[in-house]
């Protein structure tokens, strides 16, 4: 078999991951020795790719001690659990210092000296808690992005949501758009962009208000997104009359009482993928949060 159809058809390179390989020192080699792509192989003969790992991180990110929980690592990917209340990057470029996660993680690498880019894949909001990915090399996040277009790297999320969907499972299917208005506010509209969300009651309950006056009803839902778009969950679950608990932003002033949370109650509990060059099955859980398990009254596995 030639060198240059083995890379593509048993390694799974893409055209453009040989070709930037080609150019590296010693980017492919058989038996320890660079050979061009047009070699014949011969039986048992060992093939090793260097593939490129892209940028530099940029040396004005400054650098945070603050506690980093790793949920999962190897030499391609690292899976992070974010709390809720910490920003995933600085906001704007002119800002690269303070505490987010992005710096948290730019101190663990440089610590290991892996200073490579970092690439993060479905940011979360900031008062949003759970599982956030990120891959360590372009040739990494490549690959990412294709398991995230063809559906095979997929995140689950939990949130407590005031009232009960009319059905227990169903989807909801609204086109999103910023605001006019506000462009940090989405909203349903016809000329939106396509937008689709898969939801699941796994339990619900009623809680009394401390004086006995009123009764509100809750439920826990599992959500999965087709689409990425921003602050989809908590728009599409309004818009079907259930906001999410604390969102101060898309639930009126009725659904705000009792104060059980004092963030909106959204966790991205378990993220899915295959790992980018082996193709193994990945699945990682982020525990739930204790203010949303106080909610709750239970743990959940």
């Amino acid at each position: 078999m030639v060198l240059g159809q083995f890379l593509r058809s048993r390694m799974a390179l893409s055209k453009k991951e040989i070709s930037r390989s080609k150019f590296l020192e010693d980017g492919i080699c058989v038996n320890g020795v660079r050979k061009k792509v047009t070699a014949v192989l011969g039986e048992g003969e060992l093939v090793e790719v260097r593939l490129e790992s892209g940028e530099r991180t940029s040396p004005q990110l400054a650098s945070s001690e603050n506690e980093l929980v790793i949920l999962y690592e190897d030499e391609d990917v690292i899976v992070l659990d974010k709390p809720a209340g910490l920003a995933v990057h600085p906001a704007g470029r002119s800002s690269l210092a303070g505490d987010t996660l992005a710096n948290r993680l730019a101190c663990y690498l440089r610590a290991k000296h892996e200073d490579g880019v970092i690439r993060i894949f479905g940011r979360l909001d900031k008062d949003t808690s759970g599982v956030v990915l990120a891959a360590k090399s372009r040739t990494a996040a490549g690959r990412l992005e294709r398991q995230r277009e063809a559906g095979s790297l997929t995140k689950t999320y939990l949130a407590v949501c005031c009232g009960v969907p009319p059905e227990m499972e169903g989807e909801i299917c609204a086109p999103l758009k910023a605001s006019p208005e506000n462009r940090s506010r989405m909203l349903v509209s016809e000329d939106g962009k396509y937008a689709r969300t898969w939801y699941r009651v796994l339990r619900s309950w009623e809680k009394n208000d401390e004086c006995g006056e009123a009764s509100w009803k809750y439920s826990l839902v599992r959500l999965r997104l087709e689409t990425g778009r921003m602050h989809q969950i908590r728009v599409h679950m309004a818009y079907i009359g259930c906001p999410l608990l604390g969102d101060l932003i898309y639930a009126d002033a009725a659904n705000r009482k009792p104060p059980l949370i004092d963030r909106t109650a959204l966790h991205a509990a378990e993220l899915k993928f295959c790992q980018p060059f082996t193709g193994e099955r990945v699945q990682v859980l982020a525990p739930v949060p204790k203010d949303i398990a106080r909610i709750l009254d239970v743990v959940i596995e």
